[in-house]
């Protein structure tokens, strides 16, 4: 620290000397201005609550309103002759009930009966005649009002009757008030006459009381409930439940809430599936959005699917619903321009996940579908006859299939482009993609085009160049109306390769065991951030799932209609399809063997080639297959076979390449496989 003698001080330098040390953190308080005052950006508390703003809400708090109300009334109409012979017996015992009750009052029989009754046996006359006196003293001014009362419901009667002139319906509803009020008094206290409609309590508000409690039983840091604290608008209504948005104390992050929903629910004794805690994007990372439903998920159901309607059709270029969120939300999606990505355990609904996204292609009758299924069960075979190609099960032709519909659609591409490029000439593609009405054009040959590749692991593992053709088709076909849908239960780089998870931008990640698969799907830092499908069970939760790249992130469960519902679905596809398969005609391309072509290229007597060079022969080899394709691309899709990358000669200088006998080395370990 700089010491300033006095005799050198100086107001200005004393200032700079302060500040280099240190000097001021906290700024001067001054007052507030009118500017201030006026600019100040607080948020309002909104008017009409988000129950009522959200149309979805209105119509779920509508529907439970009239669900429960219809209910209850049809439950008691049937009791009705039940409740009439209870209030038989109970109304006589509760007209002589209130009767004695008058009667004792009036004549102050129970106010100091103890005290009379003690002086009695103490055999205290004195005591007990100046207890008598009082009683009789306040006896007398009570009869009187007694009397009153009873003069003026008198009057009144005859005013209603002879002035008034009370309809026979008026008196009937009068006397049935005084029956039940009559039998409400004269029931047992144990024996209400009325039957409960909700045989266990229901759930019916959540409060902060219980929100700061079950965070501290999590044991996750929180020590007190006065730690959590609500930020506006606190907690209220949100569609078919409660939603309570909260900020964790200090440095916890939310994930810790979400890694924790089982404790959760059970410290607010609620099943898992009622309670849906989760991160709220664009916030800090300890602020917790909680929702909690008025029943658990599994048992209400979801709303109905609008591509259920009898007159659906859609348009992959316009939002389409594929699911719901926690709050029975519908969540949609547009498909063109959009690769995705499933991915989840066995039992977590990665197959109707896919399902729901093949649906809304089928709907659309200029949509073509490709459809390669590796389980083998035939998930999709009602879909069969709507796909110009269909593969089902894990031997060699399907698998084989299945790579030819990569190759084809690579092709595609490259026709595709052509034809875009004409079309941006003649300006019906000024952003020099599919349009709407190119899509529509007859004859145009830019369709859309659905590609589903279920347990798409199993290709790439029997075709490792399948991998690569899939990183292209990814790469290429957004902007020219060919769209990608992969699903696996195995997200790993050997199975699904990283290249391909990068050019994937919506994600849809189920049930996953652990951090490691979560981030496979959804990207590094993902669970961090609290994108996490660890939190679901398998079965359990199948159809729930994290979806990113769709908007904001969140939690989605697909659409599971029922069996007659899915019929009509693929009926009413076919029918807008004309009975027609789309996409028959087109032209089929041969699959290559890049190991094969690799060695191919390879000119008399080299010992090996660099992998841009690789690239480069290889395009020129077979352009409709490896337009675009680089050394990065060589290198991974050839790694597969035992292909090292390893120095080559060229020149005086080594590159890292392929060498010719790890080529050969590699077709023979495959001949030899085949045999």
């Amino acid at each position: 620290m700089t010491v300033i003698p006095f005799d050198e001080y100086d107001d200005e330098r004393h200032i700079i000397e302060a500040d280099q040390v240190g000097g001021q953190v906290d700024p001067a308080d001054r007052k507030a201005t009118f500017g201030d005052v006026v600019s100040r950006t607080d948020a309002r508390r909104p008017i009409v609550p988000a129950v009522l703003r959200n149309p979805e809400a209105r119509r779920a708090l509508a529907r439970w309103a009239a669900g429960y109300g219809g209910h209850t009334a049809l439950y008691h109409l049937t009791r009705s002759p039940k409740y009439a012979a209870k209030v038989a017996v109970y109304a006589p015992r509760g007209a002589w009930r209130a009767g004695s009750a008058a009667a004792w009052w009036a004549v102050g029989g129970r106010e100091n009966f103890h005290l009379r009754q003690e002086a009695a046996n103490k055999n205290d006359p004195h005591t007990w005649q100046a207890l008598n006196k009082t009683r009789a003293k306040e006896s007398n001014a009570r009869w009187w009002v007694i009397v009153a009362a009873v003069l003026a419901l008198v009057v009144l009667l005859t005013v209603a009757q002879l002035v008034v002139g009370v309809p026979a319906v008026g008196w009937f509803a009068v006397a049935v008030g005084v029956v039940l009020v009559a039998a409400r008094n004269g029931r047992p206290a144990d024996k209400p006459i009325v039957d409960r409609v909700v045989t266990k309590a229901a759930f019916t508000k959540l409060t902060g009381e219980m929100v700061r409690k079950a965070v501290v039983d999590l044991g996750i840091g929180v020590k007190e409930p006065g730690q959590i604290s609500f930020p506006p608008p606190g907690i209220h209504k949100d569609g078919p439940g409660w939603l309570a948005v909260f900020d964790l104390p200090g440095a916890i992050q939310a994930t810790k809430v979400l890694e924790n929903r089982g404790g959760l629910a059970g410290s607010l004794r609620l099943p898992v599936d009622q309670v849906w805690p989760d991160v709220v994007p664009g916030e800090h990372p300890g602020r917790v959005a909680l929702w909690v439903g008025y029943q658990p998920s599994s048992k209400m159901g979801q709303p109905t699917w609008a591509l259920a309607s009898p007159t659906a059709r859609t348009s992959i270029f316009e939002p389409q619903p594929f699911g719901t969120d926690a709050r029975q939300r519908p969540v949609t999606t547009i498909l063109f321009e959009r690769n995705v990505l499933i991915g989840g355990q066995p039992g977590s609904g990665k197959s109707y996940a896919a399902r729901t996204l093949t649906t809304i292609a089928a709907l659309d009758p200029t949509c073509e579908l490709k459809i390669a299924e590796f389980k083998g069960t035939g998930d999709f075979l009602d879909m069969a006859d709507l796909c110009s190609t269909y593969a089902c099960g894990v031997d060699d032709e399907a698998l084989s299939t299945g790579r030819d519909i990569l190759v084809w659609a690579l092709a595609e591409c490259e026709r595709r482009g052509k034809r875009i490029k004409k079309a941006r000439e003649r300006g019906e593609a000024p952003l020099g993609k599919v349009t709407p009405e190119l899509a529509a054009k007859r004859g145009s040959g830019l369709h859309p085009v659905f590609i589903l590749l279920d347990e798409v692991h199993e290709l790439f593992l029997a075709y490792p160049d399948a991998a690569a053709a899939a990183e292209r088709v990814a790469k290429r076909g957004r902007a020219l109306g060919i769209i990608l849908v992969l699903a696996t239960q195995i997200a790993d780089r050997d199975s699904v390769p990283p290249n391909i998870t990068r050019c994937v931008v919506t994600r849809w990640c189920l049930s996953v065991g652990g951090q490691v698969e979560n981030d496979m799907i959804l990207g590094t830092g993902a669970y961090k951030r609290g994108l996490t499908g660890t939190v679901y069970e398998p079965g359990v939760d199948a159809g729930w799932g994290v979806v990113i790249g769709n908007g904001k992130p969140g939690s989605v469960r697909s659409f599971f209609p029922k069996p007659e519902v899915t019929a009509a679905i693929v009926a009413r596809a076919a029918q807008l399809r004309g009975k027609a398969i789309i996409g028959e005609d087109v032209e089929r391309v041969e699959a290559r063997d890049m190991l094969a072509d690799a060695r191919a290229v390879l000119r008399p007597g080299e010992s090996g080639a660099p992998w841009a060079v690789l690239a480069e022969r290889l395009a020129d080899l077979a352009p409709e297959f490896y337009t675009g394709i680089t050394a990065d691309m060589v290198r991974e899709a050839l790694a597969p076979y035992g292909v090292e990358s390893q120095d080559v000669k060229v020149g005086r200088s080594n590159i890292k390449g392929a060498r010719r006998t790890a080529l050969e080395a590699a077709q023979q370990r495959r001949e030899i496989e085949a045999e």
